[in-house]
């Protein structure tokens, strides 16, 4: 599965944000796990990118993909910016992004560092929850 149909299938399950307020709304929350912009996106939208990401302490990636392309594999027009706002999907798509252009080696090995904490941190819970069934308390 390519980078662009991997985004394609984040978007049907809900976890990717697209226009620019959306996406600084969803960076400002703590949301948005990564911001990608199109290679053709305009200035303006790239600073916007920019801004929204540090607000949100989340990377920019900017995509080889221009913004027809873009669209296409969301299921819209054209789309300069998008935020994909699930860890596992934005690791699993610069994963598959690094491996099919190269060059987003640091963004991907962030977000893999902070998806192992996150699936930690869900494992936890699943343990704390199995013990409050059975009654089991905290040494």
């Amino acid at each position: 599965m390519s980078a662009l149909s991997f985004l394609g299938l984040a978007m049907k399950a809900g976890k990717v944000e697209l226009g620019e307020e959306y996406i600084a709304m969803a960076a400002r929350a703590g949301k948005a796990k990564v911001i990608l912009t199109a290679s053709d996106s305009g200035r303006n939208a790239a600073v916007r990118a920019e801004n929204a990401s540090r607000a949100g302490h989340c990377p920019v990636a900017a995509l080889p993909y221009t913004k027809a392309e873009l669209g296409a594999a969301l299921g819209k027009g054209e789309v300069s910016a998008a935020a994909i706002t699930d860890i596992s999907f934005a690791s699993a798509f610069m994963d598959k992004l690094s491996a099919a252009c190269g060059g987003f080696d640091g963004i991907k090995a962030e977000l893999q560092e902070k998806n192992k904490k996150a699936q930690e941190r869900e494992e936890e819970a699943r343990r704390h929850l199995r013990n409050l069934k059975r009654g089991k308390k905290k040494a």
